[in-house]
Protein backbone atom coordinates (compact mmCIF):
# COMPACT_ATOMS: atom_id res chain seq x y z
CA UNK A 1 0.00 0.00 0.00
CA UNK A 2 1.29 3.39 -0.94
CA UNK A 3 1.74 5.96 1.78
CA UNK A 4 1.02 9.56 1.11
CA UNK A 5 3.50 11.95 2.57
CA UNK A 6 2.74 15.53 3.44
CA UNK A 7 5.18 18.32 3.83
CA UNK A 8 4.97 20.33 7.04
CA UNK A 9 3.62 23.32 5.11
CA UNK A 10 0.80 21.24 3.57
CA UNK A 11 0.03 19.69 6.95
CA UNK A 12 -0.26 23.14 8.55
CA UNK A 13 -2.50 24.33 5.68
CA UNK A 14 -4.76 21.29 6.10
CA UNK A 15 -5.02 21.85 9.83
CA UNK A 16 -5.95 25.51 9.30
CA UNK A 17 -8.47 24.72 6.57
CA UNK A 18 -10.17 21.66 8.06
CA UNK A 19 -9.46 21.99 11.77
CA UNK A 20 -12.41 24.36 12.28
CA UNK A 21 -15.14 22.00 11.07
CA UNK A 22 -15.90 20.92 14.63
CA UNK A 23 -16.36 24.57 15.63
CA UNK A 24 -18.97 25.05 12.91
CA UNK A 25 -21.13 22.12 14.10
CA UNK A 26 -23.64 24.33 15.89
CA UNK A 27 -24.33 26.24 12.70
CA UNK A 28 -24.78 23.03 10.74
CA UNK A 29 -27.01 21.44 13.38
CA UNK A 30 -29.44 24.39 13.44
CA UNK A 31 -32.72 23.69 11.68
CA UNK A 32 -35.35 26.21 10.69
CA UNK A 33 -38.71 25.90 12.45
CA UNK A 34 -40.89 23.15 11.04
CA UNK A 35 -43.61 24.30 8.71
CA UNK A 36 -47.17 23.10 8.92
CA UNK A 37 -47.79 19.77 7.31
CA UNK A 38 -50.98 20.93 5.64
CA UNK A 39 -51.72 24.43 4.43
CA UNK A 40 -55.48 24.96 4.90
CA UNK A 41 -55.70 27.65 2.24
CA UNK A 42 -56.84 26.45 -1.17
CA UNK A 43 -54.25 26.72 -3.89
CA UNK A 44 -56.59 28.68 -6.13
CA UNK A 45 -58.28 31.18 -3.81
CA UNK A 46 -61.68 32.32 -4.99
CA UNK A 47 -62.30 29.60 -7.55
CA UNK A 48 -64.28 26.52 -6.57
CA UNK A 49 -65.37 24.18 -9.37
CA UNK A 50 -68.07 22.62 -7.17
CA UNK A 51 -70.25 24.33 -4.57
CA UNK A 52 -69.30 23.88 -0.94
CA UNK A 53 -71.20 21.02 0.69
CA UNK A 54 -72.95 21.83 3.98
CA UNK A 55 -71.62 20.19 7.11
CA UNK A 56 -73.54 17.54 9.05
CA UNK A 57 -74.47 20.06 11.73
CA UNK A 58 -75.90 22.41 9.13
CA UNK A 59 -77.89 19.56 7.64
CA UNK A 60 -79.40 18.66 11.04
CA UNK A 61 -80.13 22.32 11.77
CA UNK A 62 -82.25 22.49 8.64
CA UNK A 63 -84.54 19.61 9.70
CA UNK A 64 -87.85 20.34 11.43
CA UNK A 65 -87.96 19.91 15.22
CA UNK A 66 -90.61 17.16 15.17
CA UNK A 67 -88.31 14.97 13.06
CA UNK A 68 -85.66 15.04 15.80
CA UNK A 69 -88.23 13.87 18.35
CA UNK A 70 -89.59 11.09 16.12
CA UNK A 71 -86.08 9.99 15.13
CA UNK A 72 -85.01 9.82 18.77
CA UNK A 73 -88.10 7.74 19.61
CA UNK A 74 -87.37 5.31 16.79
CA UNK A 75 -83.76 4.91 17.89
CA UNK A 76 -84.84 4.38 21.52
CA UNK A 77 -87.39 1.74 20.44
CA UNK A 78 -84.80 -0.13 18.39
CA UNK A 79 -82.26 -0.06 21.23
CA UNK A 80 -84.95 -1.32 23.66
CA UNK A 81 -85.87 -4.15 21.31
CA UNK A 82 -82.24 -5.16 20.89
CA UNK A 83 -81.58 -5.00 24.63
CA UNK A 84 -84.72 -6.99 25.37
CA UNK A 85 -83.70 -9.63 22.86
CA UNK A 86 -80.23 -9.82 24.35
CA UNK A 87 -81.58 -10.21 27.89
CA UNK A 88 -84.00 -12.91 26.80
CA UNK A 89 -81.17 -15.22 25.82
Amino acid sequence: MEQLSMTPARRQYAHQAYGRTADAFETVAWRPPASQRFDPRPANDGYRPTPVQPTLGEEFAGLPAWLHIVGGGVVAALMGALLGGALQI
